[in-house]
């Protein structure tokens, strides 16, 4: 006779289930228990799952619930992949990319056909690019209109190919309209853009009102070229408060060129007094990330203090940049005998000032021929 009680008091039995059933129990433990998402996804997967079958694929990939193993992460992915799984299309595309480019854009493609907007992205970034096999940017462009059709990404980069004419014929109007989509989506990048293409008037109207409005818009998003724009034309409008405020933060965010206008401001006095000790603070902080103008300009404020060896030493600096002003200076200092230089590496700091257009090395090199030392 069979003991029911003892039966029943014995661990509980989980019935069989199906497949997509133990998915879904899968994904809702994955948070909290991966490591049993995992064998639940495996369970599943072995019963035919592609939907299990691209999730413990992404799991081995990554090293989630499992030790990371792009073997099993490529088995387990292409068996969501044949089974129709986007995500495990993309993912798969991602793994092999290196390996097996010319795959990776067929499963891009594949995914792309089934509406997968990375897909999309992903296909055309491939066309466009070549990644070892011929550029196709036409085929890229078909692609980025798809996904532009929903994607704010997508639309910003159409709109720089079709600005540029990026191995396309540029279509300046649209790429306009794309940067416009986007800018209303509140990407901050495409504001800009856009603000660029109204300023300039390229390929489109001239609209200066319209561009400011956008202008503010990015930099309100923290766009630090935008941010230095807008100072700008505010600076063209005499309104050095607000010009300010955009130099300042740039230049809180670590933006050399919003360091150096700040510097220049204050050093001109638009905003009160001339306050050289804020300018040399924010031409020291800029100097010292590298900016050749700002190297440029210390160092003469060195100079007109007799302080010639530090002022040597940054106008080289911003020579080694190629910065114009700083070669005319480094040979006239030498020429005078106030640096240490032969009149050769002189004589070639002028010409190269000349041929960036500074007139002054221009006349002291005729002065210097009419000498006879060229």
């Amino acid at each position: 006779m069979l003991d029911l009680q003892r039966i029943m008091s014995g661990r509980r039995i989980r019935p069989p289930m199906d497949a997509e059933t133990l998915r879904s129990e899968a994904d809702s433990v994955r948070d909290s228990d991966p490591v049993g998402a995992a064998r639940l996804y495996a369970e599943a997967s072995d019963l035919g799952s592609a939907g299990a079958s691209s999730s413990l694929g992404y799991m081995h990939m990554v090293g989630e619930g499992v030790p990371m193993n792009l073997e099993k992460a490529a088995l387990y992915l292409r068996r969501g992949a044949d089974g129709g799984e986007v995500k495990a299309m993309v993912n798969l595309g991602n793994l092999i990319m290196e390996s097996d480019p010319a795959g990776a854009l067929e499963l891009f493609e594949r995914a792309g056909e089934n509406g997968s907007v990375s897909g999309m992205r992903n296909a055309a970034t491939v066309l466009r690019t070549g990644a070892g096999m011929p550029a196709d940017p036409e085929r890229a462009v078909m692609w980025l209109s798809r996904a532009a059709e929903t994607d704010v990404a997508s639309m910003a980069v159409l709109a720089h190919i079709l600005r540029t004419g990026e191995g396309v014929p540029a279509d300046k109007p649209r790429a306009a309209e794309l940067y416009r989509r986007a800018a209303e989506a509140g990407d901050a990048d495409s504001m800009y853009d856009l603000a660029m293409m109204l300023d300039a008037g390229d390929g489109i109207p001239m609209d200066r009102a319209e561009a400011e409005r956008w202008f503010r818009g990015s930099a309100e998003l923290g766009d630090n070229d935008a941010r230095l724009c807008l100072g700008g034309i505010l600076y063209e409008k005499s309104d050095f408060a607000g010009a300010e405020s955009m130099f300042a933060d740039a230049a809180l965010d670590g933006d050399v060129k919003g360091m150096y206008n700040l510097a220049l401001m204050y050093a001109e006095g638009v905003l009160g007094e001339k306050d050289m000790a804020k300018a040399e603070e924010w031409l020291e902080a800029a100097s010292d990330a590298g900016f050749a103008y700002a190297q440029t300009m210390l160092g003469t404020i060195y100079l007109d203090r007799n302080d010639v060896a530090d002022a040597e030493i940054l106008m080289k600096k911003a020579a080694e940049q190629n910065e114009p002003t700083a070669m005319y200076n480094l040979g006239a200092l030498a020429l005078s005998g106030r640096i240490r230089m032969s009149d050769q590496d002189a004589i070639g700091y002028l010409i190269k000032a000349a041929e960036s257009g500074v007139a002054e090395a221009r006349e002291l090199l005729v002065s210097l021929s009419g000498q006879g030392m060229l």
